[in-house]
């Protein structure tokens, strides 16, 4: 019994190792209590992080002095904290998630068929070619500043017209390659 008040000890002075050590000497105790409760979005781990967290609570409440050995009053705690869990999951404000399916589970089984998370497809050359081939000979040029080809003044000088002009020609283009690209 000594140990266990020295590891209870050291919890309370944050000795981690200590916290393990008492988590691992009362896993069957924790094993039992979880086992009685099925709450539907906790697994194992969740319990296991759970229950470490009432074991360090207890800890740090536990009085020697006050006629109960730890192991009782970890497990009341313990399932006091089930209770709460199972409390919580099923009030009725929540009931409807208890019904509830997952978006994800529902994309499997094929009932939800979502385009918008469907891989966008990229241009082929030849669509490019189609799509150039509408573009008027200053829409070609903005088409090579959109790309990053040339830059705007390059493009001025090539095309012998001001840069508001090109700038025009972008805007036109973009709205143009949306039409055809997005259609």
């Amino acid at each position: 019994m000594k140990t266990i008040e020295n590891l209870i000890q050291r919890v309370k002075e944050n000795d981690d190792l200590a916290l393990l050590l008492l988590f691992e000497r009362y896993k069957p105790m924790i094993t039992a209590v979880t086992k009685r409760y099925f709450i539907r979005n906790l697994d194992e781990n969740d319990w296991n992080q759970e229950a470490l967290i009432v074991c360090y609570e207890s800890a740090g409440l536990y009085d020697f002095e006050r006629g109960t050995t730890f192991g009782t009053f970890f497990r009341l705690r313990l399932q006091n904290r089930a209770k709460n869990l199972l409390r919580f999951e099923l009030a009725k404000r929540r009931a409807l998630y208890a019904s509830a399916i997952s978006y994800e589970a529902l994309k499997e089984q094929g009932q939800i068929c979502d385009p918008s998370y469907e891989q966008a497809s990229l241009p082929t050359s030849i669509e490019l070619s189609n799509f150039i081939q509408t573009l008027s000979q200053l829409e070609v040029i903005a088409l090579t500043v959109i790309t990053g080809l040339v830059d705007l003044d390059q493009a001025s000088m090539t095309a012998q017209v001001p840069p508001e002009t090109i700038k025009r020609a972008i805007a036109r283009t973009r709205i143009k390659m949306r039409a055809y690209f997005l259609r």
